[in-house]
């Protein structure tokens, strides 16, 4: 699974929605506290001064009453309070602010309708200022105090410079009191209040915790492991970026990363500390930097590996509560991760080769295949490489296959490091290697691989004594010179047969041996005899450049007849056969002059099975193309046959080239698949054997037959096949 941005901010966004929650939730149980806090005090004060007002024998019996009447409202609020609390109430600030302000407004009543300076009913005021600072913080309960001295000297008090200098030290004094207190309590909230900030952190954390294990479970791509691992270890914590890297015997690398903002990968050019790296990873413990700007922790080590979380800031210090934090999202990932590197390890191996590293067969045409099943693949071009390790064999003879192995490796470590990061590069045989170059044309495809071929060439990997490796390499690109994955395959293999011919270590280029067919001439049975398979599809190539009307022609049947032999349930030699007759149908073309636009000459068919005779090829191929435009009624054909005397595989190619030209548009309007499949379906029984025909609807409808068409259509003036 990839990561979507959309969902990543998605998940923060919730993250941030239950972050708040959890803090509403502690907030109203703080205030939920500070209201019980009150209560209690209030009951303690409550009882004080009511014995201080009725065992005083200096207070009057109506002061006495007048006060307890004050306490006894104060009392009744005090019940109606702890009745509120008891049945669940969640007090919300303005339940607090008006018991605050009650409070206050009682105490000043008992100071104002006692002694003033001289009451003792001044304690009752700081009620209010110990429950104000647990039910709004420090700063509330200083304000409060400051209103509280206020309201003692100016109310309870009724100041004046008179009654100040009475006794101005105890004045001074009690006001010096209530900010003290506020002070104390004030201190004693901020730490209960840090403590519930870290518990609010702490549940924070937690549910990312839940989050990332839910995330991990069940997924072994490692991939979204280590991008899910490292976001939460950058937003968990005051670290502005992070990364995941993979220790192993072959170094450090980079497999994941993330930046505070958005989760955006962190600067490609900031190097590893190696020297940090290494020691997590071999100690197994954290690493802080010097300046503790940067942490490195090991998450899991599995088959060589260890999975390293790498974080840094540039303005503050990492604590030791980032440690811990990480150290929980670790330890809440490792058997994910190390699960994942072991899978990851198990996939890699049935991908890789061995003895090079380099992706295997299987990878490569897995690759390849995708490449070419792409919807834009007509507007993507791709190139192929087929690189051969030149006279192997004698290392391996002369010096033990130990030392053939270890020229392999160097020689696949220079392919490597010369094609770029994107290329794919496999060991395609036990001395040959394949490149993949997506978005590339022929002409990229040749100066890359002259880069190789210089490069292995200054490397001097010694083969045998006084010799150095040296390369040969065959070049093709789609679509100039392949329709197909296989045609791609077979185009490289054959530009890679001529660069052997022409003396080795050197690059050649399908469209060389395409060239040089055409100039062939009176050679060309010779290179067919010599070469055989190894040219067909270039022989093709040859023919069909001879007129602007046939271009990719051949590949197009070839396309057709694979698809119809294998609804007719033609076997693997069969259908190979049958492919080399469709490159080779034309043939004889190759040595017939071709007047106006006429897109065949007359004769072509016999002097094309002459050729393919000459260069010893099966007779069934020859009789394939001596007959490939038989009519199946055998009306026409100069050798009368028909039917079933027709042979098989020229049966096969009379429908392929009919259809063919109806969808390219060769004398006659290009026509869809479904128009042109009903033409050809016309003929069944007269032209063609119906079931070809059927053969060829079941793969036109399946989806099993496409074709690369010319862009335009063709001259209206050309005569069909």
């Amino acid at each position: 699974m990839k990561r979507d941005p959309g969902a990543h901010s998605e998940s923060r966004r919730w993250q941030d929605i239950r972050a708040k929650a959890i803090d509403a939730t502690f907030d109203s149980d703080r205030r939920r506290v500070g209201e019980r806090v009150a209560l209690v005090f209030r009951w303690l004060f409550l009882i004080v001064l009511g014995a201080l007002n009725n065992f005083n024998p200096n207070t009057g019996v109506e002061a006495k009453v007048t006060i307890d009447i004050v306490l006894g409202f104060w009392a009744v609020m005090n019940v109606a309070v702890q009745v509120l609390l008891v049945r669940g109430y969640r007090p919300g600030k303005q339940f607090s602010l008006s018991t605050m302000v009650l409070d206050i407004i009682f105490a000043a009543a008992l100071v104002y309708l006692s002694e003033g300076f001289n009451s003792p009913f001044f304690l009752a005021l700081f009620l209010g200022v110990i429950t104000n600072a647990v039910r709004f913080g420090a700063t509330a309960s200083f304000l409060s105090a400051l209103v509280i001295s206020f309201i003692y000297l100016f109310i309870g008090g009724s100041f004046t410079p008179a009654n100040f200098f009475v006794d101005p030290n105890a004045t001074i004094g009690k006001m010096f009191l209530f900010l003290v207190v506020a002070l104390v309590t004030g201190y004693m909230t901020r730490e209960l209040e840090r403590e519930r900030r870290s518990a609010v952190e702490r549940a924070a954390q937690a549910d990312s915790l839940r989050e990332l294990s839910m995330n991990l479970v069940g997924d072994t791509d490692i991939k979204d492991i280590f991008d899910v691992l490292v976001d939460h270890a950058v937003q968990m914590t005051s670290a502005q970026r992070g990364r995941v890297i993979l220790s192993s015997q072959d170094g450090f690398v980079v497999v994941a990363s993330a930046t505070r903002d958005l989760g955006g990968p962190a600067p490609e050019e900031e190097p590893i500390d190696e020297h940090q790296a290494s020691q997590a990873a071999s100690t197994g413990e954290a690493v802080f930097g010097g300046d503790r700007k940067s942490l490195v922790i090991p998450i899991a080590s599995s088959d060589g590996a260890t999975a390293l979380v790498s974080l840094a800031q540039a303005a503050g210090t990492f604590t030791n509560q980032d440690l811990f934090v990480v150290d929980a999202l670790c330890g809440s990932s490792a058997v994910p991760i190390a699960n994942a590197l072991r899978y990851q390890r198990s996939r890699q191996e049935a991908t890789t080769d061995s003895l090079t590293g380099l992706a295997n067969v299987r990878e490569f045409r897995r690759r390849l295949d995708a490449a070419f099943a792409r919807p834009d693949r007509r507007n993507t071009p791709l190139a192929l490489l087929l690189i051969d390790f030149d006279h192997f064999k004698s290392v391996n003879d002369e010096l033990g296959h130990q030392h053939g192995d270890l020229v392999l490796q160097m020689g696949s470590r220079i392919v490597r490091s010369t094609v770029r990061s994107q290329d794919l590069v496999s060991r395609y045989g036990g001395d040959e290697l394949a490149v993949m170059v997506p978005d590339t044309n022929g002409a990229g495809a040749q100066r890359l691989a002259y880069r190789i071929v210089d490069a292995v060439r200054a490397a001097a990997v010694s083969t045998t004594p006084d010799k150095s490796l040296t390369f040969s390499i065959g070049a093709a690109s789609y679509p100039e010179d392949a329709f197909t994955a296989s045609e791609l395959i077979a185009a490289a293999d054959q530009a890679l047969y001529l660069a052997k011919r022409e003396g080795k270590d050197r690059p050649c280029t399908f469209a060389q041996l395409v060239t040089e067919l055409e100039l062939a001439d009176g050679n060309l049975v010779t290179m067919l005899a010599e070469a055989g398979p190894q040219v067909i599809v270039a022989v093709a190539h040859a023919v069909d450049h001879r007129s602007p009307l046939t271009q990719g022609h051949s590949s197009r049947i070839v396309a057709i007849v694979d698809a119809i032999g294998r609804r007719l349930g033609i076997v693997s030699g069969g259908l190979e056969d049958l492919r080399a007759a469709a490159f080779l149908h034309d043939v004889g073309h190759m040595t017939l002059a071709v007047n106006g636009n006429q897109f065949e000459a007359p004769g072509h068919e016999e002097e094309g099975a002459k050729i393919v005779a000459a260069a010893d090829f099966a007779s069934g191929i020859v009789e394939a193309i001596r007959h490939h435009h038989a009519r199946w009624d055998g009306t026409g054909n100069s050798e009368w046959v028909s039917g079933d005397s027709i042979p098989g595989m020229a049966r096969v190619l009379a429908v392929a080239e009919r259809y063919e030209a109806l969808t390219a548009g060769r004398g006659v309007a290009r026509m869809v698949p479904a128009d042109a499949l009903a033409k050809v379906t016309e003929g069944s029984s007269s032209e063609f054997d119906p079931a070809v025909v059927d053969a060829l609807g079941r793969s036109i409808r399946d989806g099993g037959l496409e074709l690369n068409l010319p862009d335009i259509a063709l001259p209206a003036t050309a005569a069909a096949s």
